[in-house]
């Protein structure tokens, strides 16, 4: 019975052989074909913020507190040979297992009665670290074995280096070779030195025990007995091993650089966070940008304006090769988090040479015609000029460069408002958020809101368009060389390359400016084409300057938005955006004048309008194409003067045979009041014989409404708002020009229908009518409320 029950049991052990084998050795193939997960490590990583050059500018911490870089599988070859001498010396010849190293490791623990050595290859330590390093057990060193095999058929030997290096723990929260180069080294992996590279191999090995600033004498014993073998294996020569062995040590961790903090805080809410992003940044112009807005940061600070921003971009990638987003300062208060690039804030004048330029690409202007500046009121806006002085006529380029607000506004109300806000926008500004209406005129002054970021690509795309003839965005992520040849490339005309030539001329003047004249102090050896711009109530100080290779772009302030005196373009943005652009290569030539786009005409040399007949001195200039739509000069005309010359006469009043005939240059009365304080050589028109001016004055100017002295009433609309009443004169010669004041305010000019929609306020009002005869006529009218 015995026997039978014995020989039963051999059956059914044989069996269960056979059937473990046929069962479980391909369930053992299937576990260990599919025991390595896809990915071996999920762990959140660092976002890290490298320059074109692979220089790091900045990095933030991973979410679970650890300082671990994004995987990075090339590793230095001096890094690879002193980890290998350290921790695995026949790596390149072994399937992830050493049958050497661990039955060392078995005897050494048999003799110490406890676990002393794993006996570990580098593959073993990657899949121990894979683990999240669990307690050393016999059971735990066999799944490793398992799992070393697994990785070695998967991976290269190269590939399972560089995830080793980039999942190794280097001590307190540092993980990886490159985050341990960077905090104990402060510079990559690739640059680093034979005693550097020793001290970061044995780190892993026991990275709780010891690391930069503990273990000090341990961490030198075992970086030169290192360094020691690589001598005796000839992989360092004498001369090496004695100047590595002579390098200290590093005390302690470093903080990481904190170049570009704003931008890599953008690039991490843009969906980037935990990645290694390589952008256009240059760290030399970075570092260079930044120490020249902490210079000028010291200064303003006296005056209460804390923060500062600025921006270079380069024309020909349209790439930003420095972004400062604000001052450096640990004062909270001071809002130094906020990115004043990204911020929208008030431009000033700093939208002017868009104007100047559209304008010139409509044919409304030729660079130098006379525009009006004196005293005006539009509807119920009545812009001033900061000087609160007025020239009464001016040549638009020096409009443009003195940034005068009269002009153009005139400007901005003859070439259309909802048309320059669409221009605006093509050019990329995004914080046009309400209709036109809604800016009114004021959008020129300042009316409207700005970022930084997009006013310099607007006027980089500027550049561009004359420079190359497209446009290509600006951008914040590095282009190679190829993809700079590639890169789509907009064809279609922003604006005139012609008008744009012209505007830049015009910004090179940019030496009187109204705010005061610290321009003078603002030397340079190259020549720039810059336009500053101060916002109301001193909150916002811009310049931005351009040349054919860098745009640099400026922008000071408060970022809480508080105005402080003093806080003008002039005199608070130029200088900083001066000082930077001396820290740039200086470019050798200036734009190259578009040719095709321009062409040489006479231009009236007291008016600046293309010259008509009767002008007398006239000068050839370049000027835009489309600037041949402008209107002939209208200022010069044909008088008629008595036999003396000393009076103006006409057919009704003098004999033709006695007529003596001048051509003159006549400005509109109220133009002259201001221009000929200015230009003592203006003539003024003689007066005319008193028989003739009886004949030519009597009843010319009607109004029609209001009357004089009368006291009308301008109703409230439905939303609130007061109402227009409608103005009306007459002529008795139709075709007459009569120009509109009131109040000594300058409100528009009439021809054939002399009516106008006003919307006077409550009080006392004088209106004053003109002609082009200098013939004037005056009333007084109250406008009473409720």
């Amino acid at each position: 019975m015995i026997k039978r029950v014995f020989h039963t049991c051999k059956i059914w052990t044989r069996k269960f052989r056979k059937r473990l084998v046929v069962f479980g050795f391909p369930i053992f193939l299937l576990w260990f074909i599919f025991c390595l997960p896809t990915n071996l490590f999920e762990d959140s990583t660092s976002t890290v913020l490298l320059d074109r050059n692979g220089n790091l500018l900045g990095a933030k911490i991973a979410d679970d507190g650890q300082w671990r870089f994004p995987e990075k599988l090339d590793v230095p070859p001096k890094f690879a040979a002193c980890l290998i001498e350290f921790e695995d010396k026949n790596f390149y010849t072994h399937i992830g297992i050493s049958a050497k190293g661990i039955g060392r490791a078995l005897v050494q623990n048999f003799r110490s009665k406890k676990v002393v050595s794993g006996g570990s290859t580098i593959t073993m330590q990657l899949a121990r670290v894979m683990r999240k390093n669990p307690s050393r057990t016999y059971s735990e060193k066999i799944i490793e074995m398992f799992l070393a095999m697994r990785i070695e058929i998967r991976y290269s030997k190269d590939e399972i280096l560089g995830l080793y290096a980039s999942h190794a723990p280097f001590g307190s929260n540092v993980v990886g070779l490159e985050t341990a180069s960077w905090r104990f080294f402060g510079r990559s992996a690739a640059n680093l030195s034979w005693a550097e590279n020793a001290t970061l191999a044995v780190l892993p090995n026991a990275p709780g025990l010891i690391y930069p600033g503990k273990n000090h004498d341990l961490l030198l014993d075992k970086r030169n007995r290192l360094l020691k073998q690589l001598y005796d294996k000839k992989v360092i020569d004498a001369t090496t091993f004695e100047l590595a062995i002579s390098e200290p040590l590093p005390d302690k961790p470093l903080r990481l650089p904190q170049l570009a903090p704003h931008l890599l805080e953008k690039f991490i809410q843009e969906g980037r966070k935990g990645q290694l992003i390589e952008c256009s940044l240059d760290q030399n112009l970075q570092e260079k940008a930044m120490l020249q807005l902490q210079i000028h940061h010291e200064l303003l600070s006296e005056n209460q304006i804390m923060n500062g921003a600025i921006m270079i971009t380069s024309v020909k990638t349209g790439e930003v090769l420095a972004y400062v987003g604000n001052t450096k300062t640990e004062d909270v208060e001071n809002s130094s988090d906020v990115n004043c690039i990204q911020a929208p804030r008030s431009t000033g004048s700093i939208l002017k040479p868009f104007l100047y330029a559209k304008s010139l690409e409509d044919g409304i202007l030729t660079p130098d015609m006379l525009v009006t500046d004196i005293p005006s009121q539009f509807g119920s806006f009545t812009p001033k000029n900061f000087s609160g002085q007025y020239d009464g006529a001016l040549p638009a380029s020096k409009a443009l460069s003195r940034s005068l607000n009269i002009p153009m506004v005139h400007l901005l109300n003859q070439y259309g408002l909802t048309k320059f806000y669409e221009d605006l926008k093509k050019y990329g500004m995004t914080t046009l958020t309400k209709p036109s209406r809604h800016y009114g005129l004021s959008l020129i002054l300042g009316g409207a809101e700005a970022k930084l970021f997009e006013l310099s690509s607007a006027y980089t795309q500027m550049a561009q368009e004359l420079k190359f003839g497209y446009t290509m965005p600006c951008v914040l992520t590095k282009k190679s060389e190829e993809e700079i040849k590639n890169y789509p490339k907009n064809t279609k005309k922003i604006t005139d390359r012609g008008c744009i030539y012209s505007t830049f001329d015009a910004m090179v003047e940019v030496n009187r400016p109204d705010e005061d004249n610290n321009w003078r102090t603002f030397s340079s050896s190259q020549k720039i084409a810059w336009k500053t711009g101060t916002s109301f109530g001193f909150r916002d100080a811009w310049a931005i300057g351009i040349t054919p290779d860098y745009v640099v772009a400026v922008w000071v302030g408060n970022a809480d938005g508080e105005g402080r005196p003093g806080l003008t373009g002039i005199s608070a943005a130029a200088p900083l955006m001066f000082d930077v652009f001396r820290q740039l290569p200086t470019s050798e030539k200036w734009f190259k004048a578009p040719k095709n786009s321009m062409v040489m005409v006479p231009i009236c040399h007291e008016s600046g309008h293309r010259a008509s007949n009767f002008c007398v001195q006239k000068d050839w200039r370049w000027i835009p194409k489309t600037s041949l739509d402008s209107k002939a000069c209208p200022y010069h005309q044909l008088i008629h003067l008595s036999k003396t010359t000393s009076q103006r006469v006409d057919s009704d009043c003098e004999n033709v045979f006695n007529m003596k005939h001048e051509k003159w240059f006549v400005l509109p009365s109220i133009i002259e009041k201001y221009y000929k304080f200015n230009h003592p050589n203006y003539r003024t028109l003689p007066e005319y014989k008193p028989e003739c001016l009886s004949k030519i004055s009597d009843k010319a100017i009607g109004i029609i409404y209001p009357k004089n002295k009368s006291k009308i009433y301008v109703p409230i609309e439905i939303d609130g708002k007061q109402g227009r009443t409608i103005f009306e004169a007459t002529h008795r010669n139709m075709n007459t020009k009569i120009y509109w004041h009131l109040d000594e305010n300058y409100i528009g000019e009439t021809k054939e229908i002399h009516q106008l929609s006003l919307n006077p306020s409550v009080g006392l009002h004088k209106l004053m009518l003109v002609d082009e005869n200098g013939i004037v006529q005056e009333i007084e009218f109250e406008v009473i409320g409720k």
